[in-house]
């Protein structure tokens, strides 16, 4: 019996094109697809979240921020956008509902600018 003839090794193109698509996926893998859905939730014209589902999100927002935080810092450095997510992340929970919903909201924001810092050729938020 002979061995089977093996497969010619397979070329592919690593051109710079190539290898940032490559990096861009890679880096919005770390992103789970459920932050979407809780970005939109927060983010919805007349979101009204009670006290529960608030503090929910907030901690699941705080890790999405965590998570991307080494590659967006890797390819954008210390942007304020980024010092501002930082901020929220690390902010106490707030014990008022309305103060709680607010703080989220802005860490929603804050996550939103950096998952977009993410994406193919992102070009850094304005400063103000």
């Amino acid at each position: 019996m002979s061995a089977p003839a093996s497969a010619p090794p397979r070329s592919f193109d690593a051109d710079t094109a190539t290898l940032e698509r490559v990096l861009t996926n890679l880096r919005l893998s770390l992103v789970d697809d459920d932050v979407y859905e809780d970005l939109e939730e927060v983010l919805r014209p007349y979101a009204d979240l009670d006290a529960t589902r608030t503090a929910k999100l907030t901690v699941r927002l705080r890790l999405a921020v965590a998570d991307v935080l080494p590659a967006v810092r890797h390819t954008h450095g210390h942007l304020p956008v980024v010092a501002r997510a930082v901020e929220l992340r690390d902010r106490e929970q707030q014990e008022h509902p309305d103060d709680a919903r607010g703080h989220l909201r802005l860490l929603a924001l804050a996550a939103l600018d950096m998952l977009d810092l993410l994406a193919p050729n992102a070009a850094p938020p304005p400063t103000f």
